[in-house]
């Protein structure tokens, strides 16, 4: 369930009139809307307001031939249709009116106070801002239910967080918030719902910092009910936005639960926890023996330079039982690691460095200004952006060929890992790829020179996801990324072949069942 359209969805229906019935015997709207007038006008009187803050006010009324006009409240000027304006139809009973004419609004009060000025302050009463409370001071401004709607600011377009929202008790509010005022709680909060769901780009100004300022607010159409349907709106939206509130809390600790579950399952298996094991499988050391002989062939047939292989180990335990390494070739004495090791591994299985298993590139980014490396595409160009699964058949943007020929090609069946970029501040983004791809200069790929061992890489790389992002981020860099040379050193725990593939195969049951 898709809990913020569930939101959304609700908020519409009650702008719509389709949230509640409407009662017959209930005070149109229209009486509503003289009433305010009214009291703004006695507000003037008193000195409350200034004539300027009712002279634009307006009425909304339909005429004879049912379509809606506008005229001046004062009765001067003349009437326009504003049909073209109106977005939907009312109900019986409700008025259109617009924003500036239905709220009074306070932005006169509003006094802004420097980070510098905030930071000497007993810490009191709320601090209103944009967005809600953004710290606290020693003072208020405003000792009742008022209506905030953020000013200014990338949330009016994004959405992230709620534009219009009530303050209450002692407060301070700066001058990135509006202020509005009613006769009456209800009404604000029901405005509060309105400009929640419609959407304000078209009463926006400014695009680097979005802006809703004070009379490009004011021409908002408002869809007003009567009195008591705003009630009985604000009652029924209170009941199922609570309900709402609770799901998306319910889903929070389920996908908490769900986020150890899976860690667990992952610890266990590298650990050789997950699985039984078959005394009869292949010890693992006899796959390790065996990608080392092929390495050798391969620099043999020129496949592969010396330097590939020379620093290839084999990690034993010694007679005293302590882990030790030793170069491939016989050369060279043995060497304790047993601080290096970081957990205990099932007999028949064997650790061993990551860059002893794999073949390792790099990607690129060809020239953007070259339209031969781009148009018309066909071979998959995987980024970052690409990498939200653990299998890639494709990618949001291709090469040509003449493209693909500026950077490597990557075999199916390696394993993608993004090196460079924000994400690795929460995650390490790995994938194997199934068809031949390039990638650009953030990913690094990975080719096992026992393709089969891609599934297990993949297992190790997300259970030891935080470990790695530790251990190997790369410092003094603007963006976050991983020391992938110093991380070719790591020591992984490599199990039998048939045993990754029991292991791979019940991970892949288990978060299927969960939805992980």
């Amino acid at each position: 369930m898709d809990t913020k359209k569930l939101r959304q969805k609700l908020l519409d229906l009650a702008i719509h009139g389709k949230l509640v019935p409407q009662d017959p015997n209930d005070e149109p709207a229209s009486e509503l809307l003289s009433r305010i007038h009214a009291e703004k006008l006695a507000m003037v009187a008193r000195g409350e307001l200034k004539p300027k803050d009712v002279k634009n006010d307006t009425v909304i009324y339909f005429g004879s031939d049912g379509l809606p006009y506008e005229k001046r409240a004062d009765g001067k000027g003349e009437a326009k249709c504003i049909a073209d304006e109106v977005p939907f139809e009312l109900p019986e009973g409700w008025y259109w009116a617009r924003f500036g004419s239905y709220l009074v609004n306070r932005d006169s009060e509003r006094i802004p106070m420097s980070v510098a000025t905030r930071k000497k302050l007993e810490k009191t009463y709320d601090y209103y801002g944009a967005s809600g409370v953004i710290d606290k001071v020693d003072d208020y401004l405003f000792d009742k239910p008022l209506l905030l709607i953020g000013e200014d600011g990338a949330n009016l377009v994004a959405r992230s967080t709620p534009i219009a929202f009530i303050a209450r008790g002692k407060y301070w509010v700066n001058n990135h918030a509006h202020v509005l005022d009613s006769n009456t709680e209800t009404q604000l909060r029901y405005v509060e719902s309105y400009i929640n769901s419609i959407n304000l780009e078209p009463y926006l100004t400014g695009t680097a910092q979005p802006k809703l300022n004070q009379d490009r607010m004011n021409t908002i159409l408002l869809a007003v009910p009567p009195l008591a349907e705003q009630r009985r709106i604000v009652d029924a939206l209170d009941k199922y936005l609570a309900l709402v509130d609770g799901i998306e809390r319910d889903r929070a600790d389920l996908d908490g639960l769900f986020a150890q579950l899976k860690s667990k399952v992952l610890d266990l298996a590298v650990r050789g926890e997950l699985t039984e094991r078959d005394p009869g499988d292949e010890p693992s050391s006899e796959l390790l023996s065996r990608i080392h002989e092929e390495k050798l062939a391969m620099v043999g047939r020129g496949e592969l330079k010396p330097k590939d292989v020379k620093n290839d180990t084999v990690i034993f335990t010694g007679s005293d039982g302590l882990r030790y390494e030793k170069p491939a070739d016989g050369k060279g004495e043995a060497k304790c690691i047993e601080g290096e090791i970081p957990f205990e591994i099932p007999e028949g299985w064997s650790w061993a460095r990551l860059g002893q298993l794999i073949a390792t590139c790099g990607g690129k980014t060809p020239s953007k200004a070259n339209e031969a490396f781009w148009e018309g595409g066909g071979v998959p160009w995987i980024t970052s952006k690409d990498m939200k699964a653990t299998e890639l058949f494709g990618s949001q943007i291709e090469l040509t060929e003449s493209g693909a020929a500026e950077t490597n090609m990557v075999p199916a069946g390696s394993v993608l890992m993004v090196v460079r970029s924000g994400i690795l501040r929460r995650l390490l983004p790995v994938a194997i790829n199934r068809v031949e791809t390039t990638i650009n200069q953030d990913l690094k790929a990975m080719t096992p020179y026992d393709l089969r061992l891609s599934d297990w890489l993949i297992t190790c790389f997300n259970a030891l996801d935080k470990r790695i992002r530790d251990i190997y981020h790369k410092d003094g860099t603007t963006v976050d990324s991983i020391e992938f040379d110093a991380m070719l050193t790591m020591l992984l725990p490599v199990p039998p072949l048939a045993e990754q593939r029991c292991i791979v195969e019940t991970i892949k049951t288990a978060f299927a069942l969960t939805n992980l």
